[in-house]
């Protein structure tokens, strides 16, 4: 590491240089890893020390080039970005209308499949749309497009019917779109509620569990959004809240007055909101993933695989809570650390570097997730034409058979490896750049992340170890 002070064509390259430095060590260190996710496929022999060697590399050397040529904060200056052109942003507004009604129109769609179409899982649409489509699909389709949840969200919809409709027959004022926000602790909440039925529930695919959930979910929103006011489900909707801040990594946003606009990618980490609970969400979030890839390990079956019913339900919460505590650990040792480096308060600096985990949840989503996405994704086309299971054929889909050989496992390897390395690396990215804003002195910028390297170390290792099943 070193503050000395770079010409002026330097440090014009440096944060360009960067990046491409970045990358190249991940794509010249990192070698496939098994395919793995829900439903994946682990029939790839790598060595799981050569991977987790390639990808610390990978991380080590991003940290070393950021220390050496990202000398002043860059992220923030671009946060802002600029406009989109004029046809863009008319084509922006009239889509909104219609998204509303697909975001209602799915809803529905998915509810009523789930609560009174075919019990069987592999005919009804519901668990693919709602693990597959929708928890996936919007996760990677946010980080690299933007917020698209924003302009779906049904329940903003519902809130924002129900406030005009209060103003309507009553003499109630239609509250603004802010009254009610503040604190994400009802998100944090929702999310866990998901996770549990994603990874603890013994019947979670059942498409009446996922009815309910829904169901129950919805009448959630709608009574909050009733007692808190609208802007309250901008807060409280877990799922509205994760899409926010994975969709703060992509190059389009747009902004409080509903301006389409484009700027570097992860800019938009260095304003994201952070409110009472933001902390604990991404944690939370982060930490149910890896329980996920905790659950194919040879040590959780050895725990889980004779168990059934409530029983197995008992033992996977215990363990979902169990992984999320230890990511949680990790987090705040590093920003102890971090606090006795500089001086700062540790809470003031677990909400100021929060953001730079976002990166790590979307890479810890593809690679578990991606060969789920890409495959058993396929099944949503054949469904459409029978989201029910009642033996319809609408579009001429229901016969559609999915391809597991469209994507070989070594590709499907190389993107769940080079999403773990590069999610970290971004990670670390993200940090140093929001050390530099907050302390000033370069020196004491790298020097306050060395904390944050070894959390994003073990974060990859535990990723990469997670990812193979082992």
């Amino acid at each position: 590491m070193t503050g000395r002070r770079l010409s002026r064509a330097a440090r014009w390259a440096a944060p360009r240089a960067a990046p491409a430095l970045v990358l190249a060590a991940v794509l010249g260190s990192a070698s496939p890893a098994v395919a793995h996710g829900v439903g994946g496929r682990t029939d790839l022999p790598i060595s799981i020390w050569h991977l987790t060697w390639a990808a610390s590399f990978a991380v080590a050397v991003s940290f070393v080039a950021l220390g050496l040529f990202w000398t002043e904060p860059r992220l923030a200056p671009a946060a802002p970005g600029a406009a989109l052109g004029g046809a863009a942003q008319r084509i922006g507004r009239a889509l909104i209308p219609a998204a509303r009604f697909l975001g209602l129109a799915g809803l529905a769609v998915v509810g009523y499949a789930a609560l009174w179409g075919n019990r069987n899982p592999t005919v009804n649409i519901s668990p693919v749309a709602f693990f597959v489509i929708f928890w996936v699909g919007v996760q990677v389709a946010s980080a690299v497009v933007g917020d698209v949840w924003r302009g779906f969200n049904p329940f903003l919809t519902l809130a924002d019917a129900g406030a005009w409709l209060r103003a309507r027959f009553t003499s109630a004022p239609i509250s603004p779109p802010d009254v009610g926000a503040g604190n994400q602790w009802w998100a944090v909440a929702a999310i866990f509620s998901f996770a549990w039925l994603e990874l603890a529930y013994h019947d979670g695919d059942s498409p009446r569990s996922i009815g309910a959930y829904i169901a129950a979910y919805t009448l959630a929103m709608v009574l909050g959004a009733t007692l808190f006011g609208r802007g309250w489900v901008r807060d409280a909707d877990g799922f509205g809240v994760l899409f926010a801040k994975t969709g703060a990594i992509a190059p389009l946003h747009r902004d409080r007055s509903g301006v389409w606009r484009r700027r570097a990618p992860l800019a938009g980490l260095s304003v994201l909101p952070v409110k009472p609970g933001t902390v604990a969400f991404v944690l939370v979030v982060l930490g149910s993933t890896s329980f996920d890839g905790f659950t194919r390990s040879s040590l959780w079956l050895d725990v889980a695989s004779n168990r059934s019913g409530w029983e197995l339900t008992a033992v996977n919460t215990v363990g979902l809570a169990f992984a999320i505590g230890v990511v949680m650990i990790v987090y705040r040792g590093a920003i102890a650390v971090m606090a006795h480096i500089t001086g700062h308060r540790e809470n003031e600096l677990a909400r100021a570097f929060v953001p730079s985990l976002i990166p790590v949840v979307v890479a810890y989503s593809v690679a578990h997730y991606f060969s789920f996405l890409v495959l058993e994704g396929q099944a949503a086309y054949g469904l459409l034409s029978d989201p029910f299971g009642m033996g319809w054929d609408l579009f001429g889909t229901a016969g559609h058979q999915v391809n597991y050989t469209w994507l070989s496992t070594t590709a499907i390897a190389w993107i769940q490896t080079a999403a773990i390395a590069a999610g970290h690396a971004l990670g670390v990215a993200v940090a140093h750049d929001r050390a530099l804003g907050l302390f000033g002195s370069h020196r004491l910028a790298v020097r306050s992340q060395y904390p944050m390297l070894a959390a994003m170390l073990f974060y990859t290792v535990a990723g990469l170890l997670l990812l193979l099943g082992t």
